[in-house]
C-alpha cells in the first residue's frame, strides 16, 4: 500500500505545476533553449533536458535523504521514537499549509522563500556555469542545484522530510515530488506550449488538487490521533 505522505507529495506536486510555470517556467523554458542551440540535433537537445530532469528528481531526492536523515537523528538522539504520532501529525500538518496554499493562495511559509533567495544568491554562480556546459554532465549538475531554488513549495516538502522518519522515506517523499512537478516543467524544457500548460491554469485544477491535500492532510492528522490512542491503550 503506498503510504499517504507518498500520494502528498505526488499531488503537492502536480498541484504546483501553476506554480512551477509561474516562478520556474521560464528559467526552464530559458533552459531548454539553451539545450537546442548547443545540440546539433532536435534528439540531442531533448536528450539534455532529459537529463536536466533526471538530475533535478535526483536532486530533491537527495535533499530529501538529507532532511529525513536529519530527522531520524534528532529522534533516535532524544529518543523520540515513541512519538510517531506526532511526526504523523506535522507531516499532515505540513500537507495542510500546501493545500491551502494551491486552494486558497494564503502562504503560511513565505519566510522560507526569504531564507532560501538568500541560500540561492550563493549558488547561482555554479547554476551559470552548468547551463551553459557543452558536457552531458552539465544538465544534470543544473538539475541537482535545481532543488535549492527559493521556492517555498519545495522548501515546505522538504520540512516534510524531517518527519519521515528515515533517509530513504525522506527520498522517496522527494522524489514523488519531484515526478508530480515532471509534467509541468518537461512542457517548458522539452516542449514549449504544451496542452498540460492549458489544463494546469484552471481553476477546477486548482481546487481540486488543493482540496485532495487538505483530506489527505486531515486524514494524516486524524490517523495520527489513532495511533496515539492505541498506542496509550497497549501501555496501560
Amino acid at each position: 500500500m503506498i503510504s499517504p505522505v507518498l500520494i502528498a507529495a505526488f499531488i503537492a506536486g502536480l498541484a504546483g505545476s501553476a506554480h512551477c510555470f509561474g516562478m520556474c517556467g521560464g528559467l526552464a523554458g530559458a533552459l531548454g533553449m539553451r539545450a537546442r542551440l548547443a545540440s546539433s540535433s532536435p534528439i540531442q537537445g531533448a536528450m539534455r533536458a532529459l537529463l536536466f530532469h533526471v538530475g533535478r528528481i535526483g536532486g530533491y531526492a537527495t535533499v530529501g535523504a538529507i532532511g529525513g536523515a536529519l530527522g531520524h537523528s534528532v529522534h533516535w538522539a532524544l529518543d523520540l521514537t515513541r512519538f510517531e504520532s506526532v511526526l504523523r501529525i506535522i507531516a499532515g500538518t505540513m500537507t495542510l499549509l500546501i493545500g491551502a496554499r494551491v486552494l486558497f493562495r494564503v502562504n503560511a511559509l513565505a519566510w522560507l522563500e526569504r531564507f532560501g533567495a538568500r541560500l540561492w544568491r550563493h549558488l547561482r554562480p555554479l547554476t551559470n556555469r552548468a547551463s551553459t556546459s557543452a558536457h552531458w554532465l552539465g544538465p544534470i549538475a543544473m538539475g541537482l542545484l535545481w532543488g535549492w531554488l527559493p521556492c517555498g513549495l519545495v522548501y515546505s516538502m522538504l520540512l516534510m522530510t524531517f518527519a519521515a522518519g528515515n533517509a530513504i522515506t525522506g527520498a522517496a517523499m522527494m522524489a514523488a515530488f519531484g515526478l508530480g512537478t515532471l509534467p509541468a516543467m518537461a512542457s517548458f524544457s522539452i516542449a514549449l506550449g504544451t496542452p498540460w500548460s492549458r489544463v494546469s491554469a484552471q481553476p477546477c485544477f486548482r481546487s481540486v488538487t488543493g482540496a485532495a491535500l487538505i483530506i489527505l492532510g486531515v486524514w494524516m492528522i486524524v490517523g495520527a490521533q489513532f495511533l496515539h490512542s492505541s498506542a496509550h491503550t497497549h501501555s496501560l
